[in-house]
């Protein structure tokens, strides 16, 4: 392996942000898709796979965190440098929206249709607050199998990570490298087990597959096992690595033909997440081996880095940012949904728009704090990134 990747994977990888990047772009279509007809219709299919960017979201994020946790494991403060760096990037955008949310749309509803909060449909669709108020939202989810209220949908996957965050530092924290590569080894196996078991005791709730905590540990664990993998002294590149991603491609897009990523099917449930994890792996690994390289060079395109770099704020915030902007416009009497084209491109925009300014008038002022929660070893220090 060459010598400078052992020691170039600290620091802000700009490769990561375009990957970042990609996968918020692959989610932001799936959502905003049109549904009118014509070609619209025919690349449905594809634009609605942009959900398999949550499991690149979850494979990027793993090797990040995880290799913060190693690189700093046994320092002084580990612990409580690391949960103040999450409760800091995660908690005040998050519980600003979640918060408000509970209060304006019930309370709103409360009054136009004069029923008590806990009888308004967003309630209803909902269930109590205090799933979300915990991170816990994706488990209410799993157990009903019956989707929240609109803007509250994307949160499940926050909630898992969340919920990792709880777990891998005391896994880290309590175990030799070989322990740690071995039990995630074991969730890597236990999540595809995990969802078969699932599925023949309740066939018909696919969300226990989709966003059951335990259903998708196989994807942070991936990207945790790369992590302890490039931070391996006697690790070596494999020469095949590119070989393996395109034969890992053609694999995937098979399985995409045939409606293997069809988030219903026996297929896709039970072990669709792992191909995605495997692959993902491979996608994040491929992209380290060849960081700086002109084969990773749209990975570093500015447009891809810099929705990358907003990708927290732009996940949470494109489906408020979606209705106030389409509300807004029918206020004045001009239907958005009639233009295709133009929905789709003026949502991702505003979206963007919305994250760039809370991110700069609200996160950011908070992210500075991170700073003082900062080990010397961590991957980040002496960058100017305080995305992680």
């Amino acid at each position: 392996m060459r010598e400078d990747y052992l020691i170039n994977y600290k620091g802000k990888i700009d490769e990561l942000e375009g990957l970042r990047g990609i996968a918020i772009l692959l989610v932001t279509i799936h959502h905003f898709w049109p549904e009118s007809g014509g070609i619209y219709e025919s690349l449905k299919g594809l634009a609605h796979l942009g959900w398999i960017g949550v499991d690149l979201f979850f494979v990027i994020s793993g090797f990040l965190i995880g290799g913060i946790l190693l690189d700093t494991k046994g320092k002084d403060n580990y612990l409580k440098n690391f949960y103040a760096r999450r409760v800091l990037r995660i908690f005040p955008l998050y519980y600003a929206v979640v918060i408000s949310l509970f209060i304006v749309i019930p309370f709103t509803q409360s009054v136009i249709y004069g029923l008590s909060y806990w009888d308004t449909e967003f309630i209803k669709e909902s269930g109590n607050p205090l799933w979300y108020l915990i991170f816990a939202g994706n488990i209410r989810e799993a157990i009903t199998g019956v989707e929240p209220a609109f803007f509250l949908a994307p949160l499940w996957s926050l909630a898992i990570e969340e919920q990792f965050y709880l777990l891998a530092p005391l896994l880290i924290q309590h175990t030799t490298q070989k322990q740690l590569r071995t039990i995630l080894f074991l969730f890597v196996c236990i999540s595809p087990i995990f969802r078969f078991v699932m599925f023949e005791m309740f066939p018909s709730n696919e969300r226990i597959q989709y966003l059951a905590t335990l259903s998708r540990f196989d994807n942070l664990s991936a990207g945790l096992l790369l992590a302890l993998l490039v931070r391996g002294k006697d690790v070596v590149a494999s020469r095949y690595l590119s070989q393996y991603l395109v034969l890992f491609t053609v694999i995937i897009a098979c399985i995409f033909s045939f409606g293997g990523f069809d988030r219903y099917s026996f297929f896709c449930r039970v072990f669709g997440y792992s191909f995605l994890a495997g692959y993902f792996y491979l996608v994040v690994f491929w992209t380290l081996e060849n960081r700086n390289s002109r084969k990773t060079a749209l990975f570093r395109n500015r447009f891809l880095m810099y929705i990358g770099s907003l990708c927290f704020g732009l996940y949470i915030l494109q489906r408020p940012a979606e209705i106030f902007l389409v509300k807004s416009l029918s206020f004045v009497g001009f239907d958005l949904n009639s233009f295709p084209l133009l929905s789709l491109i003026a949502k991702i925009l505003f979206s963007i728009i919305v994250s760039q300014m809370v991110w700069s008038y609200f996160e950011k002022p908070i992210n500075n704090l991170k700073r003082k929660f900062q080990d010397s070893n961590h991957p980040l220090e002496g960058t100017r990134d305080n995305l992680s």
